[in-house]
């Protein structure tokens, strides 16, 4: 199975207005000319400080861009700034609901489709406590996916990227690098935003995951391996953060052989 995977839209207000034109454009070109099977919507798919109570334009701008899914079907998990306004979850993934390409069932959940189990968490926004700045996958969301996907070999998606990473990562002067002698693919071009908190996702999922897909880090597109799980960082499909002036891409996954393709739209 082919899935395409949109992370970090950041659909917005507060952007000039040729960027908000050019990340629709782009997406609606993503879900017109890439062939697959299904797409994940990775998270930050709206900016939500941007529309504080205004919950009239929030509906318009997000309906905008699942729009331009047209009929590919798609799965949704949140990011950290989907529901930084007056809108809550429930209401978001009511408008979800409402499309009939929408594979999505809620915050956390597993479809299986294509052959693939696929595991869709919500990695959270920000921590309450002063341990992490970044949300942690709670314990209790791990015991659930353990159980649900538990003799299986899954692909899980969340937006924010797991701790682990930091551990084969090490700063030169002023930038960021995966250690000596570890192998990866693609680039790493910021340092990684995990939670400074270790919940032992990883660890403790691994044996039942062939693969972890992460957005929120919008100008890393690099592929390696932890634990015997595949780590894929997909790259922001908008350019309506600070990833401008990169131009957006959709990583373009195959599920048989794990294999990916950035694609520039």
């Amino acid at each position: 199975m082919k899935m395409m995977i949109v992370a970090d839209v950041h659909q917005r207000t507060k952007v000039n207005s040729l960027r908000r034109k050019r990340t629709t454009k782009a997406l609606k070109k993503a879900f017109s000319a890439v062939d697959c099977d299904m797409a994940v919507l990775l998270g930050d798919l709206m900016h939500g400080p941007d529309y504080g109570d205004d919950k009239e334009r929030y509906l318009h701008d997000l309906r905008e861009v699942l729009d331009a899914t047209g009929d590919v079907p798609f799965a949704f998990v949140f990011g950290n700034h989907d529901d930084e306004c007056a809108m809550t979850k429930g209401e978001i993934l009511n408008v979800m609901s409402a499309y009939k390409n929408s594979l999505t069932e809620g915050e956390n959940y597993v479809l299986h489709r294509g052959g693939e189990t696929l595991l869709f968490i919500d990695s959270g926004a920000e921590y309450h406590g002063e341990e992490s700045h970044y949300d942690v996958v709670k314990p209790e969301v791990i015991s659930w996916a353990k159980q649900a996907i538990e003799g299986e070999k899954a692909i899980l998606f969340q937006h924010i990227i797991i701790p682990d990473i930091i551990d084969v990562i090490e700063k030169r002067g002023r930038q960021y690098r995966f250690r000596d002698g570890f192998a990866y693919s693609g680039k790493l071009k910021e340092r990684p935003c995990p939670p400074d908190i270790n919940t032992g996702e990883l660890e403790i999922l691994a044996p039942h995951l062939k693969a972890m897909v992460f957005g929120h880090d919008h100008i890393n597109s690099f592929a390696c391996t932890l634990n015997g799980v595949k780590m894929i960082q997909c790259p922001s499909a908008g350019v309506n953060g600070y990833e401008w002036p990169q131009r957006p891409c959709v990583r373009l996954l195959d599920t048989e052989t794990l294999t990916t393709e950035i694609i520039r739209i």
